[in-house]
């Protein structure tokens, strides 16, 4: 992955005691209401520390794990630069996780310059995602998450970072070399759908090109429902090009399970406009 992430600051400027607090009323993903942060460090896992006040996750993304040491590295330093001289903003979208960071949306704005009046902050997770930096991931989802996916289109259409055929290829070697050490990881990536077949209250998806025991991801009479309501019943999922999102079982591709239907992601022809 090798665009810098100071390219989203580049981009999207051209373009256009709170470990309680509360979830803000207004859309989430919108710079309106968002509280200021003093930035103090960005620790490996993407963790934000503030000078004052909680320690802040970017929610909606999959961050770097700990087996791309240095991606997280570059990532987080990239961070650093893109916040200097900034001013940077934060939403809180979810309560705190189980490590006591709250999941929040950050906001950036560059400060005293002629167009800074006409330049509203921008998203930093929708820059992220895409300059194809990292892949969105459904944690919040809802109206901000369709937005997000309108601007990994552009990074997928464009095959950036992320979504580059040799990156995607390179992940998924890594998980079928050695499955026990790969599990638990959350993975992103391009499949073409070549059937679904139904064991008892269980669906699974086969991945075209794909041995009997390839990569094939299970989905619940549940998620294939919620599937159909969005007008993508089974049958219609055969031979379409998909994002799935998913964490990689112990046993590797063949057993990793599609979550909900917010994990899977149809593809049409993307534009090579970006959105904004």
């Amino acid at each position: 992955m090798c665009i810098p992430l100071l390219f989203v600051v580049a981009a999207l400027l051209a373009a256009s005691g709170l470990a309680h607090a509360q979830i803000p009323a207004s859309r989430p993903c919108a710079p309106e209401g968002a509280l200021p942060a003093d930035v103090q460090r960005i620790e490996a896992d993407g963790t934000i520390a503030l000078k004052q006040g909680p320690m802040l996750r970017l929610a909606n993304i999959a961050w770097p794990d700990h087996l791309e040491p240095n991606l997280r590295e570059k990532l987080a330093k990239g961070l650093v630069e893109a916040f200097r001289d900034q001013r940077v903003s934060w939403k809180p979208v979810a309560p705190p996780d189980r490590w006591g960071a709250i999941p929040a949306f950050i906001f950036v704005q560059e400060p005293d310059s002629p167009s800074a009046a006409a330049l509203p902050p921008f998203w930093l997770q929708a820059g992220m995602v895409e300059a194809g930096l990292v892949p969105a991931w459904p944690e919040i989802t809802g109206e901000c998450w369709e937005e997000l996916l309108t601007h990994e289109a552009v990074a997928i259409g464009q095959r950036r970072g992320h979504w580059a055929p040799r990156v995607q290829s390179r992940r998924l070697a890594g998980i079928e070399a050695d499955p026990p050490r790969q599990a638990g990881r959350r993975m992103a990536v391009i499949w073409t759908i070549s059937g679904v077949r139904r064991w008892r209250e269980i669906f699974f998806l086969n991945i075209r090109n794909s041995a009997r025991a390839g990569p094939a991801l299970s989905a619940t009479a549940t998620t294939i429902s919620a599937l159909t309501r969005r007008g993508l019943p089974p049958e219609s999922l055969v031979n379409r090009r998909v994002v799935a999102r998913f964490i990689v079982a112990h046993e590797g591709l063949s057993r990793s399970r599609l979550e909900s239907a917010d994990h899977l992601t149809v593809l049409e022809k993307a534009s090579p406009a970006s959105q904004r």
